[in-house]
């Protein structure tokens, strides 16, 4: 009778283990699939992001075959006073003709006709992968604020920061070389010409622990997508290294351009315009 009981106990304790053996196991393979189909989503939007990217070239070079010239990285009026930022001058090659013509172009983009069109982020400028509330240390998005890219301005860049523009040709390090736009962590308002980050800012982010940082980055993880002047989207290590990135912005370094970025392993390019957008 002991022995029999005995035996039950045995046979009921290889259940349970058995049972949560495989409680454990389907838990576990739940999490995997979990996180396959996490990183796919993921995955899913920076390929988003660079199609975007890849739209902001075209447009980008069917303003430049139109008015010789880059755009500036916002326009002014007679007295000086910043206007638009360059993603409003780009509206008419990004389809978006009849947004364009509703914005009063010789107002402030503040004015309070144009404010009625802070919250009309054209998709182009947005990613998917920002938040939509914020937190310690970035600032989520809002219904005016959902931009995601940015140029670079300051001396030597593309874009000045005096507003000027730039021909095709004063890019001497080569358009391979040459960063055009970035993405940026901390979204802002489309329209604002104050709004895009300056090479001080960046190359001073890029130094510090990526958790610190506030503008220059991305939410896709690991670094950020940008895009170059040729029209190839390349994705930039959160580890790049700060001589590096400064060569990429600039416009006219030196000959050692070429030698940094084919060297670096910080930098994968990802599309081309031969290849297209993955």
């Amino acid at each position: 009778m002991e022995h029999s009981q005995e035996r039950s106990r045995r046979v009921r304790l290889l259940s349970w283990v058995v049972g949560l053996s495989c409680l454990f196991m389907f838990f576990a393979l739940l999490f995997t699939l979990a996180g396959v189909l996490l990183s796919q989503r993921e995955g899913t939007r920076r390929e988003r992001c660079e199609y975007n990217l890849a739209q902001l070239y075209r447009a980008t070079s069917e303003y430049v075959d139109s008015c010789g010239f880059y755009p500036p990285a916002f326009s002014c009026d007679s007295d000086g006073r910043k206007l638009h930022s360059w993603r409003v001058l780009l509206l008419p090659y990004l389809g978006e003709s009849e947004l364009y013509a509703q914005i009063r172009l010789d107002e402030p983009w503040d004015s309070e006709w144009n404010s009625q069109f802070w919250s009309q982020t054209p998709l182009v400028y947005r990613c998917a992968s920002m938040p939509d509330h914020s937190g310690k240390g970035f600032q989520g998005t809002t219904s005016d604020e959902k931009c995601a890219f940015s140029c670079v301005v300051g001396d030597n860049t593309l874009f000045p920061s005096d507003g000027s523009s730039l021909a095709p040709d004063l890019v001497v390090d080569g358009s391979s070389n040459t960063i055009m736009y970035v993405e940026r962590k901390s979204p802002c308002n489309w329209m604002d010409p104050n709004a895009d980050l300056t090479k001080e800012h960046v190359i001073a982010e890029n130094g510090k622990p990526v958790a610190e940082r506030v503008d220059f980055g991305s939410w896709h993880g690991l670094g950020e997508n940008v895009l170059l002047c040729d029209g190839s989207t390349r994705f930039l290590s959160e580890k790049i290294d700060d001589s590096v990135l400064e060569l990429l912005l600039g416009v006219d370094d030196s000959a050692a351009v070429e030698t940094e970025t084919e060297s670096s392993d910080d930098v994968e390019t990802v599309s081309t315009p031969e290849n297209g957008v993955e």
